[in-house]
């Protein structure tokens, strides 16, 4: 990844002013040492830093909050950039936070590079293509309406993103019945040692289930019990509300899950 660090007066300030803000969507800019630009906003050009401040301001404005975290997006950032990745697909981009940083990245990155990106929410989706278009990402990202769950959507992202993904971002209703059907829809489309994140997969973020049968968690691991076909790494699976997000090393009470799809079979990469 060509990362260009910049001096410029814009470039040290960029998301630091968000620590004085009291959002709840800059809580992590408020921790303790977190006084700093992260690296998935220091890469980015001053123009797309621009692009990103408009998009905060905005979405404050028209009370669109709702986007995925730091450090959720700080270990995507790093496995994109370290893996070389090509075709990543999003499912549940809300109103596009994370979609344009990948689609920067992944521009950055050079070559073809695409990110098909699937909400079921055709208001955040028209929202989304719109702040595609003016980051200039639409030879990157392709932004797409419908149920994620729909293996006929599935076949048209699989189609636009150029073949199997190599890693995915799952961030959709929080839902447990909704969740297990795009695990077994998406899990088996993975390239071989493919990586697919799922956000929510603590015992807090059980309350996000408005269905209240156990959410994310609970999806996460009754589709990957006794399974030898993937590998399932749960970050702050056990962290409940109440507890202290600044004495979490992974700083991210919702937790995330990390599934990579084995080879059949097993045996030594090649």
């Amino acid at each position: 990844m060509r990362l260009r660090r910049r001096s410029s007066v814009t470039d040290s300030a960029r998301s630091r002013r968000f620590r004085s803000l009291a959002g709840e969507r800059y809580w992590w800019h408020r921790l303790s040492g977190t006084d700093f630009v992260p690296p998935i906003y220091s890469v980015l050009s001053d123009a797309e830093w621009t692009l990103m401040a408009s998009w905060y301001r905005e979405t404050e404005e028209r009370g669109m909050v709702g986007e995925i975290n730091v450090p959720a997006m700080s270990l995507v950032q790093g496995l994109v950039s370290g893996g070389a990745v090509t075709r990543f697909v999003q499912l549940g981009h809300y109103c596009g936070y994370s979609t344009l940083l990948i689609g920067f990245w992944l521009r950055q990155m050079g070559g073809d590079r695409r990110l098909v990106t699937v909400d079921i929410d055709p208001i955040a989706s028209a929202f989304t293509e719109e702040w595609v278009e003016r980051a200039g990402l639409s030879p990157q990202v392709t932004v797409l309406t419908g149920d994620a769950a729909d293996s006929e959507l599935q076949a048209r992202a699989l189609e636009l993103g150029g073949g199997a993904p190599q890693m995915m971002l799952v961030d959709t209703s929080h839902a447990y019945e909704a969740t297990k059907r795009e695990l077994e829809l998406w899990v088996p489309s993975l390239a071989d040692q493919g990586l697919l994140l799922v956000h929510g997969t603590s015992v807090f973020a059980q309350s996000f289930d408005a269905t209240g049968e156990g959410g994310v968690a609970r999806a996460v691991d009754d589709w990957a019990a006794g399974r030898s076909d993937v590998a399932l790494l749960n970050l702050n699976r056990q962290v409940v509300a109440g507890d202290d997000a600044a004495r979490l090393v992974y700083k991210d009470g919702c937790g995330l899950g990390v599934l990579q799809r084995l080879r059949p079979g097993g045996g030594a990469p090649v």
